[in-house]
């Protein structure tokens, strides 16, 4: 064999050890880095019945984060220990829409966060009444709100995120769609966003548009799933119709670092629980 041939008989022979790495690599898909659960309303009866238990059973099944207010029935202290013991973050706690124009009460949100050791913190409703009959106005007031309250928050160590829901991309009778009044208002220094992903596909809009639209808001997902029915109610997660493979392959672009299962009204609370876990401890997208 000459030396040219031997070259580049090598260099094929090596080729074809590398080949399958490469594609390997080319088929590789990325998993959850981790997930969360809302407790309050997810967990619901199965976690207030016995709450030591139900959060050993939450860490058993691969959950890092929490979302909660308050204390879960147990001393502050007791809790604290228990959920450093099972390595579970208290990650976002509660405020409202009243306490923005409230410095006292946001105070009072914001210590309660605090001594949980919270990093967020969320402002689940934009109004103060049941939010009939709005107008792009007072939207641009409800952004106005936000950015006061969260200056503030970010004043004091914690991030302001604000939930959404459907009427946030329900057209306005202007045409406006309501998230598209508020996003540009909003100080992304001072107000992030904890998207929905079920709300927004209630609201018959697009996730994936949206993180497109506005990339980098979002570092907070709610994980929520969509039933297969006409009335698009809740569903235990990867038990719906929401894709969420589309939507984390924009993680990136959309700045999320917190993946959080929510249902509202689980029939089943532990096997919500246990379903939302199985399915996001395996998806790959």
């Amino acid at each position: 064999m000459n030396r040219r041939h031997f070259i580049s008989t090598t260099a094929y022979l090596s080729g074809l050890c590398l080949l399958p790495k490469f594609l390997s690599a080319c088929s590789m898909q990325a998993k959850l880095p981790s997930f969360g659960i809302i407790t309050g309303n997810t967990a619901g009866k199965w976690l207030e019945a016995d709450p030591q238990k139900a959060l050993e059973t939450i860490a058993s099944l691969g959950y890092k984060e929490l979302e909660f207010g308050g204390t879960m029935g147990m001393p502050l202290d007791k809790l604290k220990a228990l959920l450093k013991d099972l390595k579970l973050q208290a990650l976002i706690g509660p405020t409202s829409m009243g306490a923005m124009n409230n410095p006292e009460q946001l105070a009072k949100d914001i210590n309660a966060c605090h001594e949980r050791g919270q990093k967020f913190i969320v402002c689940y409703w934009p109004w103060t009444d049941d939010g009939q009959n709005k107008q792009a106005d007072d939207w641009k007031i409800v952004a106005d709100n936000l950015n006061r309250g969260g200056e503030i928050c970010r004043k004091e160590g914690l991030t302001l995120l604000y939930h959404n829901h459907d009427m946030e991309f329900l057209p306005l009778p202007d045409g406006q769609i309501p998230f598209d009044v508020l996003m540009p208002q909003l100080n992304p220094d001072d107000v992030s966003i904890e998207l929905d992903l079920y709300w927004i596909a209630k609201g018959n809009q697009s996730a994936v548009e949206y993180i497109q639209k506005y990339p980098g808001r979002y570092p907070v997902f709610h994980i929520k799933d969509m039933d297969k029915t006409a009335e698009r109610s809740f569903e235990y997660v990867g038990e719906g119709c929401i894709d969420f493979p589309s939507i984390f392959r924009l993680n990136k672009v959309a700045g999320v670092k917190h993946f959080i299962v929510e249902h509202d009204n689980p029939a089943d609370p532990e096997l919500c629980v246990r379903t939302a876990a199985n399915y996001l401890s395996k998806i790959t997208y």
